[in-house]
């Protein structure tokens, strides 16, 4: 009976390899969009990373063999973030996981947040969906404030829709925009 409960106990108390929160480093090997990517981690382990506090235009995804649009804007938001850590390497400084089972991260390349260089560059936006439930760096406003002001990036074009707003717009409701 004791050696039942101690097997019991040695296996529900197993910790998973990725507990939260974690950090991690790797090379980053695939850039989805402008707020997601792939991460090797020890050559072996590919990682699906969210970038935390940050959401950029949405890109066309595939969903029951219908094809859904674009956001615009959402090509340059996801060359820019390739063109900072495609093929790097990256320290990840995890937080959760979502709903799609990714890592939300602060990434951060030879020192720099990338999350802040997306808004501060105008290709992503401080994430401020259900009143800001995402937003871990309360540094985002003023930067995206910023960019916003001195129109980079995305704030170049007319009057931009914040990611949240534009998925249910255009994916939920059909009413997209170009």
């Amino acid at each position: 009976m004791r050696s039942s409960i101690a097997i019991l106990l040695t296996t529900t108390l197993t910790v998973p390899a990725w507990s939260k929160p974690f950090n991690t480093s790797g090379k980053v090997v695939y850039v989805d969009d402008g707020d997601t990517v792939v991460l090797l981690v020890d050559h072996k382990t590919q990682l699906t990373v969210r970038l935390a506090s940050i959401d950029a235009p949405e890109s066309s995804h595939t969903k029951n063999q219908k094809r859904r649009i674009g956001q615009p804007y959402s090509d340059h938001s996801g060359k820019y973030l390739a063109s900072l850590v495609k093929g790097k390497s990256v320290e990840a400084h995890c937080f959760e996981s979502d709903h799609y089972g990714r890592e939300v991260c602060e990434l951060f390349a030879n020192g720099q947040s990338v999350n802040r260089e997306m808004v501060r560059q105008g290709w992503a936006w401080a994430n401020a969906a259900a009143h800001g439930r995402y937003l871990r760096d309360k540094t985002l406003p003023g930067l995206e404030a910023a960019a916003r002001s001195s129109r980079t990036g995305l704030w170049s074009g007319h009057q931009p829709v914040p990611p949240w707003e534009w998925r249910e717009l255009c994916w939920k409701q059909g009413r997209c925009t170009q």
